[in-house]
């Protein structure tokens, strides 16, 4: 995260608990004054400056959270939606079948450049194993192919409505990216050119392109540069990239006094095929980052330039979203909204991601002891990560500005991802949580086609 440049307070945002949210002199019921105080250098227990004054009398959680739920990791997606805003929960119609829409999220903060090239080296590979099932490359199917795939890049810039640095504006909210920003790239330890353009997604079927083809393409538009927004919103992105704009079971914050919907059905129309016309499939959410989600509703914890009797003018502005946990959106709402893309269609949902989790609580051998399958053992593997005391989130004395890191490699630093695991062990067995720290992006690629490939 970088430092601001300084401006204006805006209106406050606030929330209403559909998941609504409104521009008012005031804020929805329920929704607290901020508290006073230094902030703690550890975690704030939820009711912190912004979210009540944590005596326990507080709301449960007052954020907005969707309009449907979904809790039970192991259901599956609901299967049916009623206009009353309520979905079901159940068990899928049908099989994952052979199509697959497979969504990278991209941090594109100024730490990635790294990561970003490292993970376009491994696409070849990945899309090979996928569209010939040949997961051990012995010449021998493991598993049935992909035969349909769409492949669509986004990246974790949202934007702010104050003026922070690459911060402006509505970052790019959601929104499919394809422009070309390098002329070339490494793949498959080749360079190849990148000509351009191309379409807002790419697909896949074996009677008009080829694995490398589509691989080199996709590589071309992965690598999306590195002055996008510190205050990474992977979570938001991805909800805000599929979810249909007519549907209002889920809101999403305004930009200014502008509402805002999402683009699934808009500008990103097509990439996913979720109809219950197009029978069930595969939809893949796979996030890259070295940093955790500051998906947030209430948009005042970025003010530059707070009074000097709010809390915030004692935080580092780098440190917003770690002091504020309230101020982000419950994981509950991705969870839900996640499995909700599913809802007619039947399919699949798998969540996967790719960040700071140290390297030996996610290798194959860690993964080698776990049933996914078997909640117990599941829920014991993602105990064990968010326990490790590496993963526990602290201001790091030696750098203002900044936590503790979680792992590091020849990439560079990484930080505790906590939402991204907590929502991996909510998800239940079709999610899957990877390094960012080893010196290479080819092993925890490796785990993320063997998951994709399970079912199939």
């Amino acid at each position: 995260m970088r430092a601001s440049t300084g401006g204006l307070a805006a209106a406050r945002v606030c929330a209403l608990l559909t998941g609504t949210v409104v521009l008012a002199g005031g804020c929805a019921a329920g929704e607290d004054d901020p508290a006073t105080g230094s902030p703690d250098t550890s975690r704030p227990s939820p009711g912190g400056p912004r979210g009540g004054d944590g005596d326990g009398n507080d709301p449960p959680d007052d954020r907005p959270s969707g309009g449907f739920d979904n809790p039970d990791p192991d259901a599956g997606p609901p299967t049916t939606c009623g206009n009353d805003g309520g979905c079901a929960a159940g068990t899928v119609v049908g099989e994952a079948g052979d199509r697959v829409d497979l969504l990278f999220v991209v941090d594109d903060s100024h730490s990635m450049g790294e990561e970003q090239a490292a993970l376009a080296s491994q696409f070849p590979r990945m899309l090979r194993k996928l569209v010939t099932g040949d997961h051990d490359e012995d010449g021998t199917a493991e598993f049935r192919p992909v035969t349909d795939l769409h492949l669509g890049i986004i990246s974790s810039n949202l934007g702010v409505d104050y003026p922070v640095q690459r911060c402006e504006g509505r970052g790019d909210d959601g929104r499919l990216l394809h422009e070309v920003t390098v002329d070339s790239v490494t793949v498959g330890g080749s360079d190849a050119t990148c000509t351009g353009p191309y379409p807002s997604f790419l697909v896949y079927d074996e009677a008009s392109v080829t694995a490398d083809e589509i691989a080199t393409q996709f590589a071309c538009i992965a690598v999306l540069g590195t002055d996008g927004c510190g205050y990474e919103a992977p979570l938001e992105a991805a909800l805000k990239a599929l979810w249909p704009s007519g549907d209002n079971r889920i809101g999403f914050r305004p930009y200014g006094a502008v509402a805002q919907t999402a683009h699934g059905d808009t500008h990103n129309a097509g990439f996913l095929r979720n109809a219950e016309s197009d029978g069930p499939g595969t939809l893949a959410i796979v996030l890259v980052t070295d940093e955790d989600d500051c998906s947030v509703w209430d948009q005042a914890i970025f003010d530059p330039m707070p009074a000097m009797d709010d809390p915030l003018a004692q935080q580092h502005v780098n440190l917003r979203c770690f002091h504020n946990p309230d101020a982000l959106y419950p994981i509950e709402r991705y969870l839900s909204a996640y499995r909700g893309l599913y809802t007619d269609a039947g399919g699949r949902v798998v969540f996967a991601a790719i960040a700071g989790v140290p390297i030996d609580l996610v290798d194959q051998p860690a993964l080698a002891m776990v049933d996914f399958n078997n909640r117990t053992e599941r829920e014991a593997h993602y105990q064990r990560i968010l326990e490790d005391p590496r993963m526990q989130e602290q201001v790091d004395a030696d750098r203002p500005g900044y936590l503790v890191p979680s792992c590091e490699s020849g990439l560079g630093l990484a930080y505790p991802p906590r939402r991204i695991v907590e929502l991996a062990r909510r998800f239940g067995p079709d999610s899957l949580v990877q390094s960012i720290c080893g010196d290479n992006l080819g092993p925890p690629i490796e785990i993320v086609v063997r998951q994709l490939a399970s079912p199939l």
